[in-house]
């Protein structure tokens, strides 16, 4: 198992840190007076709080727009930050390039930084910088205490804090903002480099697309921030009116998803597997990873030869062989029997002799009379009710959602669903049975008066006796005759023979024929991963990934990732971080009992791919990356437009198709599924769009899910903003993570 070593604090100092600050500036915000004011001052000096804390947030705003428009460095600097620190716009950092003064007065000396905590000035403004690890030391002294230094090692080292001073009349009031220079991608739920985004529900986290975003259909509820780089479109039944945008940016800026270096990050992987072979990875809730690599399966032209004897003609040549010859004859005498005449024979047979006769026969019968007698029968009484009564009725049944739930649509059509056949009860007039009543009643009965004899005549053949006939017949004569046969005689002799022989030569044939050539395991090796930065890199396909996962680790794809079973979270005692992630019916909600740290991140340069190995209700904790391809369901590609098109073999050249029936004939499948639900922490960060449900069109304005996940059910991992996976790629963009007033004095009395 994984120990949680030093080296793998970063994640816990970075939040320890980040968290501080935040709560710190909350904290802070508190009112110092030297004396009770009167009332009519004390209106004064609210209004004199109202309009300093609006010039110090406007301050601060022009600033934040400031940086937000700033280039960046090759290393993902935000230019501006660094021009800032390095005190190119003011501030107490020492500079040879800016002559400033102090901007703080002999009124101002509780403004002023403690020994060693250095601050720039944002450009054209009058609002300070500081590093976020040196800003508590400042908000210490503003209370006047002493704070000691925190992240010593400056491992928050892109985490600032702007600060921005408003003053009216004797009212000083601050304002601040902590940001972080740049964005790591797995601060998205759902990001799309190419093509449109379409998605629904309500999902959490931010969501991004460089081109349009496709809401699909109604009382879909985004609280967080929604952008796109081509504006928002609605479909399947989603209208402005029926879906609910906190937050929607549809004029946004692009965010390039860089080229990211694959070479660099096998540099930085804690393994590295051989060059050309496939791997299986899994995960286990101790801490272990499995990591099994395999040769490709492949088609190779296989050439094979056979030797064989054929024939070419035949020679004619003369032999000796032992045979019977005749050499002579000799009589034998034999006997046999034959017909010398015939004799007449008489002889005599019995004949019947029939006459025909008058008999007499009788029989027994039953005799019957209809007679009409008196009987009593129940009658049953009716009358007209309304009852309850019950039938089978086809229902349109939409898929259920629940808070923070959300999926990547794509196809066409109104409120998904499916139709069940239901009981339904419904108010129906019958006639009820309320009770009998006797009636009188005549009926004809059959009576029996006995029996009689019934005799009749009938003519029949008799046979009376017999008479003799006679008869002839020829009998053969038979005598004995001698005759005489001539039978040959035979010895033994050697003879010369022409005979035909064949003639045969060897000839060797050739031929080439092409073969699925079968993964061979190479290896099988197991990591801890603990705490620590674990970069797991293959360079072929990851052709199986599933598991527990217990620990921090990024799991890099040179080619396609296949997800085949869940990825969950887990801690040291096997707690999942998630409950009810495989039961749809239950809230998919944080587990009280998880306290670990675990973060997993997949990078592929090709697609990562959520199979049909999957549960039926699959889950993955993860933030899933595909550079070049896409991240979604099996059995799909994507066309020119950014359309799902059904297909696997769409778009593909001969060659490509081979390759992938190669993997599906050797057990990984290419067919498109369709299965309840996927519940999921993490991001979906894609350069082609993003696929986890497909729909097609119903009767009625409804729809159906022809392949991927019913029923989509997010939460937003807030860990992965503070804590991205390692080595994961970067957005070069800041993000505000909080502004609030952070402290203010009021005047003196008048």
């Amino acid at each position: 198992m994984g120990t949680r070593s030093a080296g793998g604090e970063r994640g816990t100092i970075l939040v320890t840190v980040i968290l501080f600050i935040a709560v710190a500036i909350a904290g802070l915000a508190a009112i110092s007076s030297s004396r009770v004011v009167t009332e009519s001052g004390h209106q004064r000096l609210l209004e004199e709080e109202t309009r300093a804390y609006h010039e110090a947030y406007s301050q601060l705003q022009r600033a934040l727009n400031v940086v937000n428009a700033s280039a960046y460095t090759d290393e993902n600097r935000n230019i501006e930050i660094r021009d800032a620190m390095q005190g190119e716009f003011g501030g107490t950092v020492v500079t040879t390039t800016v002559t400033y003064t102090t901007e703080f007065g002999a009124d101002d000396e509780w403004l002023k930084d403690p020994d060693g905590i250095l601050h720039g000035k944002i450009k054209g403004t009058d609002v300070r910088v500081y590093n976020g690890r040196d800003y508590i030391q400042r908000l210490a002294a503003l209370k006047g205490q002493t704070a000691t230094a925190v992240d010593p090692e400056a491992k928050s080292h892109s985490y600032y804090v702007l600060e921005a001073t408003g003053r009216s009349g004797d009212t000083t009031r601050l304002v601040s903002a902590l940001i972080r220079e740049n964005e790591p991608f797995s601060s998205f739920v759902f990001f799309q480099n190419r093509h449109p985004l379409g998605v629904s529900g309500a999902p959490r986290g931010l969501i991004h697309s460089n081109d349009q975003i496709h809401f699909y259909f109604p009382d879909g509820q985004y609280v967080d921030a929604v952008s796109a780089a081509s504006g928002f479109d609605y479909k399947a039944g989603a209208t402005t009116a029926n879906t609910s945008i906190k937050n929607g940016n549809p004029d946004a800026q692009p965010i390039n998803l860089e080229a990211i270096d694959f070479a660099d990050l096998r540099t930085k992987a804690t393994f590295a597997g051989e060059p050309g072979l496939d791997a299986e990875i899994r995960f286990y809730s101790d801490g272990r990873a499995r990591i099994r690599q395999h040769t490709p399966p492949h088609y190779e032209d296989v050439t094979y030869s056979q030797t064989v004897n054929v024939l070419v003609g035949y020679t004619t040549q003369t032999v000796q062989q032992q045979q019977q010859v005749q050499v002579g004859t000799t009589q034998e005498q034999r006997t046999r029997q034959v017909v010398s005449g015939y004799n007449t024979e008489t002889y005599y047979v019995d004949v019947p002799i029939y006459e025909t006769q008058t008999v007499t026969r009788s029989r027994q019968e039953q005799v019957y009379e209809t007679v009409w007698v008196e009987r009593m029968q129940d009658v049953p009484d009716y009358e007209t009710q309304t009852v309850t009564c019950t039938r089978w009725v086809q229902v349109f049944v939409p898929y259920n959602t629940d808070a923070g739930s959300g999926t990547a649509v794509g196809g066409s059509g109104g409120v998904p669903g499916e139709w069940v056949w239901q009981q339904e009860q419904y108010p129906c007039t019958q006639q009820v049975l309320v009770g009998y009543h006797k009636e009188k009643i005549m009926v004809q009965e059959q009576h029996s008066l006995g029996t009689e004899t019934v005799t009749w005549t009938e003519q029949v053949q008799v046979q009376v006796g017999t008479q003799q006939e006679q008869r002839t017949r020829q009998v053969p004569i038979y005598v004995t005759e001698t005759y005489y046969v001539d039978v040959p005689v035979y010895e033994t002799q050697t003879v010369d023979v022409q005979q035909t022989t064949p003639v045969y030569e060897q000839q060797t044939n050739t031929w080439t024929q092409r073969e699925l050539q079968w993964p061979v395991q190479v290896s099988e090796t197991y990591i801890d991963l603990g705490d620590g930065a674990n970069t797991i890199y293959i360079d072929g396909r990851i052709t199986k990934l599933s598991g527990d996962i217990n620990g921090r680790v990024t799991v890099v794809g040179n080619e396609k990732v296949r997800v085949t079973g869940n990825l969950r979270y887990v801690d040291d005692e096997g707690d999942k971080a998630m409950l009810n992630g495989g039961d749809y019916t239950k809230p998919y909600a944080r587990n009280e009992a998880y306290d670990g740290k675990s973060v997993l991140g997949v990078v592929a340069r090709d697609d990562v791919l959520m199979t049909d190995s999957l549960p039926t209700q699959a889950e993955i904790n993860a933030t899933l990356l595909s550079a070049t391809g896409r991240v979604g369901i099996d059995g799909f590609q994507i066309n020119d437009l950014g359309e799902p098109v059904k297909n696997w073999r769409y778009g593909l050249t001969a060659a490509e198709i081979e390759t992938e029936n190669a993997y599906r004939y050797t057990g990984t499948t290419n067919y498109t599924f369709k299965y309840e639900s996927l519940r999921r922490i993490g991001g979906l960060i894609s350069n082609d769009r993003i696929l986890e449900t497909y729909v097609l069109p119903g009767s009625g304005g409804t729809s159906y899910v022809d392949a991927g996940f019913k029923r989509g059910t997010m939460r937003y991992d807030f860990n992965l903003m503070f804590n991205p996976p390692p080595n994961f790629v970067q957005v070069p963009r800041p993000v505000a993570i909080s502004i609030a007033p952070v402290y203010f004095i009021r005047g003196q009395d008048e």
